[in-house]
């Protein structure tokens, strides 16, 4: 397994995973398959140029043999806010419970340190499907701030905000 992060000739890799993980886990995002599915090649690789620039995102995948597995993102808001923010992470089902997203998460909260982020925070679906998720962000010091916020889409679904200190 190789986490890598994402990189210039990196966007048909990203459209893959990021269609793939909506299309598994709608319930999980802000976003929608049929959205991101209509957006052009542009996106995609301003998206990618996006997390080549250090200080501003990242966006790691999970490669098993070349192909994607699993990707997760961060970025600094630009409020000047103390605080990264994991904006998604998904792990394909038949990948699971390897320590992938672990990995994942890991070089979210790598990319976060050094980047001068001293929490980071993540928002998080209170569905049925996302227990296992609830759990490994447990497992992983992070915890409920109090908070919560609407999914773009579906703003009857609120999702927790959970954080954790980057040491």
């Amino acid at each position: 397994m190789d986490i890598r992060r994402l990189g210039s000739g990196d966007d048909a890799l990203l459209r893959d995973v990021r269609l793939r993980a909506l299309e598994d886990a709608p319930y999980a995002f802000s976003s929608w398959h049929a959205r991101e599915a209509a957006l052009g090649d542009a996106f995609w690789t301003a998206r990618v140029a996006e997390s080549e620039i250090a200080r501003t995102g990242a966006i790691f995948a999970a490669l098993d043999a070349g192909r994607s597995v699993g990707m997760a993102g961060g970025f600094l808001p630009d409020d000047a806010h103390a605080d990264a923010v994991l904006w998604g992470m998904w792990v394909e089902p038949s990948a699971r419970r390897r320590g992938i997203g672990r990995e994942l998460l890991d070089a979210v909260a790598s990319w976060a340190r050094e980047a001068g982020a001293q929490r980071l925070r993540l928002a998080l679906t209170q569905d049925e499907a996302s227990r296992p998720a609830t759990a490994l962000y447990r497992t992983l010091g992070f915890a409920q701030t109090g908070e919560s916020e609407p999914l773009e889409s579906n703003p009857s679904s609120m999702a927790l905000v959970m954080s954790r200190a980057l040491q």
